[in-house]
């Protein structure tokens, strides 16, 4: 895939690219406005719950990511390719990563909360390993979609050839 057919289907699509750019544009101004209140907090149960925020807007962002891409290559380019498939594989490690990262957030948050607070913690894990949750139930939901028209469009692909 060149530049010259991403910028042919943004201009195909504006609607769709329109909608990606201000998904982009909000997780970015999410994403920077919790590293800037991370920067101004004035306790440690202040930083670790801006911390917790923080990894649950990455979490969001780079599920939604892969889901974008999926549709992408899938919907939008309607062509057959070898990424297609292997972004069904990084879904997979992905979510084991983001599960074992969280427990090493949570290992910080825990140790870095002052004790009168400790009866936020709960919150904080919720935070922490529920974030990306929705992101992940929805593009597990829509992948056997996916790869039922990938595997369509291979076929086709195979036939035309």
């Amino acid at each position: 895939m060149s530049i010259t057919n991403l910028f042919r289907n943004a201009v195909k699509n504006p609607f769709t690219t329109a909608i990606i750019v201000v998904v982009a544009i909000v997780m970015v101004y999410e994403i920077f406005g919790d590293i800037h209140d991370m920067r101004a907090a004035t306790s440690g149960y202040d930083y670790c719950h801006n911390l917790c925020y923080l990894f649950d807007n990455i979490c969001a962002c780079y599920f939604m990511t892969i889901f974008f891409i999926m549709c992408y290559f899938t919907y939008i380019n309607k062509q057959f390719s070898k990424w297609s498939i292997w972004l069904f594989y990084a879904l997979g490690v992905s979510v084991l990563v983001k599960f074992f990262i969280a427990g090493l957030v949570f290992d910080y948050v825990y140790h870095h909360v002052e004790s009168e607070y400790m009866n936020k913690i709960p919150s904080l894990a919720r935070t922490i390993f529920l974030g990306g949750v929705y992101w992940i139930t929805i593009v597990f939901f829509f992948v056997p979609k996916f790869i039922k028209d990938t595997m369509k469009l291979k076929e086709e692909q195979e036939l035309t050839i």
